[in-house]
């Protein structure tokens, strides 16, 4: 059973504006004695702000743990402090003495951490052999009663690139893995660059390959409701393949430059025409954005769907440094 959507999207904003204030005041307006920067990834936690809000305030249960993507600590931090497990002095002392951890820490943090994920990669494994340990207690007689929780991982496509990702999937196949979740933020970039175009393609028949179930969260709920008008079907076919570098880039370019783009790619098409003209610029944009890991709806939807035990990867597509901001921007398109 799903949070209310409307719930959830008021939630998701407040996190939003929680983690960028806490990275802004660490940056801009706490005293330095010196002036380098302190940081924080904003880009990073706002493409995991949709996710995080439908995993943490409708799919996790009290005995479900989760390691967070190391560069979403400040999206972790927020939610604690929502949930009254973090102070606003630590929030205000963020990468500084005694104030929230860069990366969430069980020996650094004082609120509700489940794993250390500091270095990219380790969260990631460490869900999937905290899952088989959860099996070996159960499997005792002291044990068998205790509820079994998934173990979740918050992961950054990047990470994927660590070797002992894939060391962990065939420890996971040879010991017949249960409850384990990857969550993908697929936003496609990272400091080195861009993410191969094709390449998780490769990596999903890798996670077939040794038993898991891949849910791709692809498109919003916008998105799917122009895809059922006339025209939609070319607009879907369009977003499918266009290239994730010029799709980013298109991103903060504005309503005007993506309405520009389409009609250039797509030509007058009747339908096509019909369906972007009912789309103000504002709303065109939002539509664009509103890929499946940027929908709040769509994510606490993905992942309620899950009934049963099997390792499950969702691979959600972002994009890096933006939050869908609401689906009534839209509505009046989609009427």
């Amino acid at each position: 059973m799903t949070a209310p959507i409307t719930q959830l999207k008021t939630i998701e904003q407040q996190l939003l504006w929680l983690s960028h204030w806490m990275i802004h005041h660490a940056n801009h307006v706490r005293p330095k004695v010196d002036d380098i920067k302190v940081g924080g990834h904003q880009a990073s936690s706002a493409s995991m702000v949709s996710i995080m809000t439908a995993l943490y305030f409708s799919a996790l249960r009290p005995e479900d743990r989760v390691a967070v993507k190391p560069h979403a600590s400040p999206v972790f931090h927020a939610i604690q402090y929502l949930m009254g497990n973090q102070t606003r002095d630590r929030l205000e002392k963020f990468r500084g003495l005694g104030g929230a951890q860069s990366y969430p820490s069980r020996t650094k943090d004082t609120n509700d951490v489940d794993f250390s994920t500091g270095s990219v990669g380790l969260g990631v494994a460490i869900t999937s052999f905290a899952s088989l340990v959860q099996d070996y207690i159960a499997a005792k007689p002291w044990g068998e009663t205790l509820p079994k929780g998934r173990m979740v991982a918050l992961v950054g496509d990047a990470e994927l690139d660590e070797g002992n990702v894939y060391e962990t999937l065939q420890e996971g196949w040879k010991n017949d893995l249960r409850n384990c979740w990857w969550i993908i933020d697929y936003n496609r970039q990272s400091l080195d660059g861009v993410v191969r175009e094709g390449l998780f393609e490769r990596i999903e028949k890798i996670f077939d390959a040794f038993g898991w179930d891949v849910v791709r969260v692809k498109h919003g709920v916008l998105q799917r409701a122009a895809f059922a008008k006339p025209g939609g079907d070319k607009l879907r076919n369009w977003i499918d393949t266009c290239p994730n570098q010029q799709y980013s880039a298109l991103t903060f370019m504005g309503g005007a430059v993506w309405r520009k783009r389409l009609m250039d790619d797509l030509g007058d098409q009747g339908d096509v025409t019909a369906l972007l003209e009912r789309h103000s610029d504002s709303e065109l944009a939002a539509l664009m954005e509103n890929l499946g890991g940027n929908c709040v709806e769509t994510m606490a939807e993905a992942f309620a769907s899950i009934d049963h035990d099997r390792p499950t990867c969702f691979l959600a597509y972002t994009i890096k440094g933006v939050v869908t901001l609401t689906c009534r921007q839209s509505a009046k398109a989609s009427r």
